[in-house]
């Protein structure tokens, strides 16, 4: 019955899923259908846009004033643009060039000569509950437009696609696998225990997942840094606020485009290990250290070894009767587990509209493989995005987005156990992936060998799926109350269900040996409603000297979530897998819950221009949050911010020949931070089962104590910016520095056991981040067939801890947080060398001999926990996360319809601690090892960091403690990107008819990294986005992926 209800259940999810994808093509076709008719009524008008010297210009928004009627022109600055009826003036627009207005009349041609203007000054920017021109900013607000986040094949989600692309954002990316986890920090870390993540807002919805959007559906992304900006969004801004505006449809033309992605992906670096050979010499040297003989050398392992034999066939032996033996195999298993990962990503999308409604809509598929073979992550999209002018006085959006996500991470990656690709790189090379008789080859095949079984088969056997299906409805009304107020009222709904499948077939070595195979499912499914409603008003005063902006209005934010799960084990078939928990004989204890939160809020936002040069905002949001203490519900979140375009100044006349823009900026406020558990306020208790007079009956214990009195976090930040245009706009130079101060930190801690409670929540301490960012923009060669440009982006962070109640905190890997010190400061040993032949006394002190570790003397022989009294002899360090600068150069060169870009990436002063490498090169016998280990101390190079090879049965065998050998220099420098694409002409695509536009290209992404860090990538993390960052645990590896795209529209 379970089975069939299992079934019939999936069946339906299927059925809806097709229905859904049935109702986006009908409306995508009901609509070109439409679309097509409207063609008949416009006037299709071509021409090119040049500078002064006559070069083109590629990307100038060319539209139809009055309608939103538009198109870009193309590398040779041509366009051609369908202009509905009744349209009479073309407007041409560009970044760094006065805006032009052209009469059309009866002409059919119309080429356009651009000047230069303020550079960027005209373009829109999307703030909290509104837009504002990018002149009128007094905040840091940093922008991208599609085509840069889409620029790179492997880009899976909007995160990836933004990395270097805005000083001051950074990707915390921990991993090479498709579907990986990846986060965006903006501005640092803002917390130590609540969490770090900024807020999404995409077309006005608050909370969605980053992770599941499709970039290519993303028409631009704008960025809100400071507190001055991020302050409209409160107790959900204290991390910065991502705004993700999607596609629309162009009223006046239907276009369908094609843009697809074909990428072949390929492991580029490997890691440095030992080969057959090196291996036993390694083995050699550890059995002779310890006065042994290698085990195949008195005993035949013919399975791995090729042995002497004389013509009779018996045993050959060398002058010390040993056996004489050599490797049979030498596998890199690198390759063996790594494969040729393809990469698909294919979008088709349709945009058209009349004079009343315009259209977008899109389906969307794409497949990445992982490099580790087995491992792959696939995602279908759908969306559709319809404006419509009801009324003079009223418009309305709907937007619906619904997609299916599924991702396979049989990798384990971040796990503590053998996991495949942790024995990836540490399988003895001399075992096979299979015998010759078909048998797995495994990790402890040979004698003192860890228990793990082949990487290979755990891979083809052990699934972990995570299935999550979601669907977002937006629907935003503005309803025009007079010319100068507007009322707009938006309601959402956000539904994601997500399901874990877990299952490992039976006689798994070390894994499902001893249980008979094992599956696990897990459910969970969440539901957000909100509410938003707002008044806007505009006007201006003393004929337009004084321009003013306001925003007024209230939000209601509902979200619930729920969760079970369930699992067996002892299976007798594995034909069924996941998907028939009843076929096991032994279960797991099921598991359920329920979880619930609301927040509501009140906001208010001026922003006054004087005189186009004095320019002045005020921000004030109240937010009160159901997971927070009946004392401190409400939190109040004020900002202002001030600029002062020095350019336009009269005094300014004579500076203006070379500085056509000069902006001064300032702003403070204070945001909050909410991302707490829910329920935490409140004392909690846990229950359980227990077997008691032969019967399971049930327990509670306490859990958590409350605190009525906890409170939100709240970051206080000044940022001073100043923005710069040079040499009639050629060159744009935008600076901040800012200071944020995060006090009140939400911080579990333990309590007292008498207590009877383990943790409680509490308010503790304060950090601060600090830092700068940059960002140049250059045209350094613009001519009529050839065109230059460069875009630099730096910045710096530096996070320190200031207070945390005198307290020291252990972060976990020998991290700490202590006042004064840098967040996450390693406190490690500094390991000094290996003792030698001449210090056998002195060693002999410490417990030690010629070949061990030699640490600080006063540890010796000591306890050595992570926080001992006698940390003194310990070496604080920086910590791996903590770079000190960041540095991205792009360089876009142009030559007729050829585009090239270079995409450099470089961060530098931060270290990384290599668990991998280290730890392979102290537990050598256990598996392989790094190559740097054959450097291990022996009589003749007693000048060694590492100690002799040696026996486990050796009472220093693997010094694990973590010390300063396992800190690198992550310094780099990173080829991140190359492109080449050819735009085709319009005159050559104007005799296809049918082609509208045709671009080609080729792309090589992650092509080489530059440094001394001998792990996979320097850009690593495990365990925790922020503890975690710059922690190389056995991560997945990046893959060099070489691609082509098409994008063509019809």
């Amino acid at each position: 019955m379970d089975q069939k209800r299992s079934i019939e259940t999936r069946l339906k999810g299927v059925g809806i899923l097709r229905r859904t994808t049935r109702y986006l093509l009908v409306t995508m076709l009901a609509v070109l259908a439409s679309a097509t008719a409207l063609q008949a009524q416009n006037t299709v008008i071509k021409g090119v846009v040049t500078d002064k010297g006559g070069a083109p210009i590629a990307g100038v928004t060319v539209v139809a004033k009055g309608t939103t009627a538009g198109e870009v022109t193309s590398s040779d600055g041509s366009y051609t643009l369908s202009v509905p009826a009744g349209a009479e003036v073309l407007q041409f627009s560009f970044i760094g060039m006065e805006t032009q207005e052209v009469a059309i009349g009866s002409r059919t041609e119309i080429n356009v000569t651009m000047a230069p203007g303020s550079l960027g000054i005209d373009e829109v920017v999307v703030v909290g509950y509104g837009t504002l021109a990018k002149r009128d900013l007094s905040s840091s607000v940093a922008s991208v437009k599609n085509e840069d986040l889409t620029e790179r094949t492997t880009a899976f989600n909007i995160m990836q696609g933004i990395a270097g692309k805005v000083a001051g954002v950074k990707n915390v990316s921990f991993s090479g696998r498709p579907g990986g986890s990846s986060a965006l920090r903006i501005r640092g870390m803002g917390s130590i225990n609540a969490g770090s993540d900024p807020i999404y807002v995409m077309d006005g919805v608050v909370g969605v997942d980053p992770s599941l959007i499709n970039p290519e559906n993303v028409e631009s992304i704008d960025v809100l840094k400071d507190a001055a900006a991020t302050s409209m969004y409160g107790a959900q801004g204290a991390n910065g606020v991502v705004i993700i505006t999607t596609k629309s449809g162009k009223k006046g033309q239907g276009t369908v485009t094609y843009n697809g992605k074909v990428g072949f992906g390929f492991l580029n670096r490997k890691l440095d290990l030992l080969d057959a050979d090196e291996y036993m010499e390694v083995q050699r040297r550890a059995y002779a250290y310890s006065g042994k003989v290698m085990p195949h050398l008195e005993t035949p392992y013919e399975n791995l070894f090729y042995y002497a034999k004389d013509p009779a066939g018996n045993f050959q032996r060398d002058e010390n009767g040993y056996l004489i033996a050599s490797p049979k195999y030498d596998t890199d298993w690198q390759e063996a587990l790594t494969q040729t990962a393809i990469t698909n990503d294919h979008t088709v999308s349709f945009a058209s509209g009349n004079d009343k409604t315009s259209v977008y809509s899109s389906i969307a598929y794409q497949n990445f493989e992982g490099l580790v073979k087995y491992t792959n992550s696939e995602r279908m999209t759908g969306t559709v995005n319809v404006k419509s002018d009801i009324t003079d006085w009223l418009n309305v959006q709907t937007v619906v987005t619904a997609g299916t996500d599924k991702t396979n991470a049989a990798d384990g990656e971040s796990g503590f156990g053998q996991g495949p690709v942790r024995n990836m790189l540490e399988m003895p090379p001399i075992v096979p992936v299979r015998y010759e008789d078909g048998t797995w080859g495994r990790k402890d095949d040979y004698p003192l060998g860890e228990l793990a079984e082949n990487p290979l088969r755990l891979l083809q056997e052990k699934k972990s799926v995570t299935e999550t299906d979601y669907a977002i409805f937006n629907v935003i009304a503005d309803i025009h109350l007079t010319k100068k107020l507007t009322f707009t009222t938006k309601g959402d709904y956000q539904m994601t269900n997500r399901r874990t499948l877990s299952y490992a077939k039976a006689g798994l070595h070390g894994e499902t040996d001893t249980n008979g195979g094992y599956a696990d499912i897990g459910n969970t499914k969440s539901r957000r409603w909100s509410n938003e409603d707002y008044f806007t008003y505009a006007d201006s005063w003393f004929d337009d000297q004084l321009k003013s902006n306001f925003v007024l209005g209230a939000s209601w934010y509902y979200n619930h979530s729920e969760n079970s799960s369930a699992g067996s084990e002892q299976f007798f078939d594995d034909f069924f897998g996941y998907h028939n928990l009843g076929a096991g004989t032994v279960y797991h204890k099921p598991t359920s819950g329920m979880s619930q939160q609301t927040m509501n809020s009140y906001y208010f936002r001026m922003n006054h221009t004087f005189r186009d040069k004095y320019l002045l905002g005020f921000t004030l949001r109240a937010d009160g949050a159901s997971n927070f203490g009946a004392n401190n519900k409400y939190g109040w979140f004020p900002s202002a911010s001030a600029a002062w375009i020095i350019s336009e100044e009269p005094f300014f006349d004579a500076a203006r020949k070379w500085v056509s823009n000069l902006k001064l900026r300032a702003s403070y406020g204070t945001v909050g931070n909410a991302s707490i558990p829910n329920y935490s306020t409140i004392s909690q208790y846990s229950n359980d089962q227990m077997i008691l007079n032969g019967a399971l009956n049930p327990y509670v214990v306490l859990s958590n104590l409350g605190n009525a009195d906890l409170k939100w976090e709240t970051s206080k930040q000044f940022n001073v910016g100043l923005d710069v245009s040079l040499f009639d706009n050629r060159l744009e130079l935008i600076m901040d520095y800012y200071n944020k101060t995060t006090t009140d930190l939400l911080f579990q801690k333990q309590v007292p056991y008498t207590t009877g409670y383990a943790t409680t929540w509490t308010n503790l301490g304060k950090i601060r981040n600090k830092g700068f960012e940059l960002t140049i923009s250059s045209r350094n060669i613009s001519h009529k067939n050839f065109q230059w440009t460069t875009d630099l982006v730096f910045s710096t962070n530096r996070l320190m801890v200031i207070d945390v109640g005198g307290e020291r905190i252990d972060l976990g890997n020998n991290a700490i947080a202590e006042a004064g010190k840098p967040w996450g400061s390693f406190f490690v040993l500094n390991r000094l060398g290996t003792w030698g032949l001449d210090e056998v006394d002195e060693a002999r002190k410490y417990g030690k001999k010629p070949g061990d570790l030699k640490e600080p003397p006063m540890i010796m022989g000591l306890a050595k926990s992570a926080m001992d009294s006698i940390n003194v002899t310990r070496k604080a360090l920086p910590r791996p996360g903590s770079i000190s600068g960041r540095v991205t150069l792009v360089n876009t060169f142009r030559y007729k319809g050829f585009s090239l870009m270079v995409d450099l990436n470089a961060a530098y002063g931060f270290k990384i601690m290599g668990i991998t490498t280290t730890m392979m090169e102290n537990r050598q016998l256990y598996g392989n090892s790094m190559k740097s280990v054959l450097n291990a101390w022996t009589p003749e190079n007693q000048n060694s960091m590492i100690a002799a090879l040696r026996l486990p049965s050796d009472v220093n065998f693997g010094e694990n403690e973590k010390d300063s050998r396992m800190l690198y220099d992550g310094d780099f420098l990173r080829i991140r990107n190359i492109s080449l694409s050819y735009d085709f002409k319009p005159e050559l695509l104007r005799k296809l008819r049918v082609i509208k536009g045709l671009s080609i290209g080729v792309n090589v992404e992650n092509l080489h990294v530059f440094t001394e860090y001998p792990g996979y990538d320097p850009e690593v993390g495990a365990f925790n986005t922020d503890r975690g960052q710059s922690i190389d645990f056995y991560s997945y590896p990046h893959p060099t992926t070489v691609s082509a795209n098409i994008k063509i529209t019809f």
